[in-house]
């Protein structure tokens, strides 16, 4: 455009990233200008494939090296009815026709192709090129970016990372300290977060938080199957977890709830990937669901307990805990450490104010401040990811007047040690598990206060009292009441009943409230919606 200014938006982003602005190439994906100058910078800039591995063992007859092929990404072809794989070749020479495995460098190197163990083999049906179309070439080089069909039909088999190596070069591959070291130096394996056993890139993704999801009609739970395993051919960092039977192998309830029904636990990659993921099942499956508030997860560390009724525990112990349900119960002496990010800020200067007043409410630590230009300030702080899966991108959007944005990064350290305690909600001396979250001890009693009315605004008035209640510790430290539809039990016809006698109004009036007492104690289940769920977001 005419009025755009190249160079102002060249200094900014300069500023933000610490690039040269010389280096920046005024591009236009509308008009197309610049196209041809960023295709030949990149021709310039980056290097072409070359050797991208050297074990310095001893190798095949073709290439000279045995095969490595490492999955970039895979998708469901629906015109092929299978997995197209994306690869990139390590090592050696990937030909039409030949027999490979995935290779699992966590296994025993004495498992792998010994006498009657079975290892999933698969044949090379096609292999090519994107360019973007795809192109048949029959054969990818070492240092190629290539497809290849390998007849699979779950994208789950191949997921990004894993090791495609020949047949028969596995057992030598896996026999090999070195070559095994190298490959994992190589992968950049390292150890997972709550100290078990090292993780592959060949894994799934680990989940960073995990909500529950519901259909609005309970007796439409199987559609609700189907349609998010469905989702999952094309979305392998779902993290699906539900309680099957043997009925044909279709679940019949899954992570069931009193007042939501049965759902399934779901895992996300992050916010966006969940706010998609609901998106998908409304317009490709017409399906309204309830998702519960995000939960991340905590590392709990037990202590052993002291006096006669402790449990007995042989020093401390760690566990990495994804539902609030397992939280430990009142009495048990543990820490808790939950997950952080390093969150990067980007506002208006005159939003300066209340930016950081933002991170401060929510927990942030370690903030620095930056200025880019006189209208825009940058602000970086380390954040308890919690407090951004709930409303953090909302409140900011609303103090910046919808000019500010954030994006997250790794912290160093990912896991902080705090002072956390769970918040019960209890209806009617229930606890409701999809309205409970964990907050800090000194903002519990106003968080709980403060979920507590925004629930009496938003649940349904019912035939019966709805006692709202947050709990910690034992405690309950916040109450709401939602007062019942109630008759008018002295009025029949249009006339007082009893005229004047008040013995009689009173057995009318106890009568009702036995009544209610009793529907409340046999049936009387409070119905959730979605805005009560949201009501825990934006506490």
């Amino acid at each position: 455009a005419t009025d755009a200014d190249v160079v102002g938006a060249a200094i900014h982003a300069s500023a933000a990233t610490g690039i040269d602005p010389d280096s920046w190439i005024p591009t236009s994906a509308r008009t197309g200008e610049g196209v041809e100058l960023v295709l030949d910078a990149i021709a310039e800039a980056v290097p072409a494939p070359g050797r991208s591995w050297d074990g310095g063992g001893e190798g095949d007859v073709v290439g000279g090296v045995f095969l490595r092929t490492r999955v970039v990404d895979s998708f469901v072809d629906p015109a092929r009815g299978g997995v197209v794989c994306l690869v990139q070749v390590l090592s050696g020479i990937l030909s039409e026709g030949e027999r490979i495995v995935s290779w699992d460098l966590l296994q025993e190197p004495s498992s792998l192709g010994g006498q009657g163990q079975k290892v999933q083999e698969y044949s090379v049906q096609e292999v090519g090129v994107v360019t973007p179309a795809r192109i048949r070439t029959k054969v990818a080089g070492e240092g190629m970016m290539a497809y290849i069909v390998l007849g699979i039909r779950d994208p789950r088999q191949a997921t990004p990372g894993t090791i495609f190596t020949r047949t028969g070069d596995l057992a030598s591959l896996s026999a090999s300290p070195a070559e095994v070291d190298a490959m994992k130096s190589f992968l950049r394996i390292v150890p997972s977060r709550d100290g078990t056993p090292a993780e592959t890139l060949s894994s799934r993704p680990r989940s960073v938080l995990y909500a529950t999801v519901h259909s609005v009609e309970r007796d439409a739970f199987d559609q609700l199957v189907v349609a998010v395993d469905r989702m999952a051919l094309n979305d392998t960092g779902l993290e699906v977890s539900r309680a099957s039977t043997g009925n044909g192998g279709r679940a019949s309830e899954g992570s069931g709830d009193a007042h939501l029904g049965p759902g399934l636990r779901i895992g996300f990659q992050g916010l966006l990937h969940m706010s998609v993921f609901q998106q998908r099942l409304q317009d490709e499956f017409d399906m309204e669901v309830i998702v519960t508030p995000p939960k991340v997860p905590y590392s709990i560390t037990f202590l052993p307990g002291k006096g006669r009724n402790a449990p007995a525990r042989k020093g401390a112990e760690t566990v990495l805990i994804e539902d609030i349900s397992q939280w430990p119960s009142t009495g048990e002496r543990f820490k808790v450490s939950e997950p952080v990010v390093a969150v990067r800020i980007l506002a208006p200067a005159g939003c300066a104010g209340d930016v950081m007043a933002l991170v401060k409410r929510k927990r942030g630590f370690h903030m620095e401040t930056s200025v880019v230009d006189d209208q825009t300030w940058t602000f970086s702080a380390t954040v308890p990811w919690a407090e951004i899966v709930t409303d953090f991108n909302d409140r900011l959007k609303n103090i910046t007047a919808g000019y500010g944005s954030f994006d997250t990064g790794v912290a160093d350290p990912d896991m902080v040690q705090a002072d956390l305690a769970k918040l019960e909600i209890l209806l009617n001396g229930e606890v409701v598990e999809p309205l409970s979250f964990v907050c800090h001890k000194n903002d519990a009693e106003a968080q709980a206060r403060d979920v507590c009315m925004k629930l009496q605004e938003v649940l349904p008035r019912e035939q019966f009292l709805i006692v709202i209640q947050g709990r910690t510790g034992g405690k309950v430290i916040a109450s709401e009441r939602i007062k019942p539809y109630r008759k008018d039990v002295l009025v029949k016809s249009g006339k007082m009943v009893g005229g004047g006698d008040i013995t009689r109004k009173k057995k009318l009036l106890e009568k009702q409230k036995a009544g209610k007492k009793r529907q409340a104690a046999v049936g009387g289940k409070v119905r959730l919606s979605q805005e009560a769920l949201t009501s825990v977001m934006t506490r």
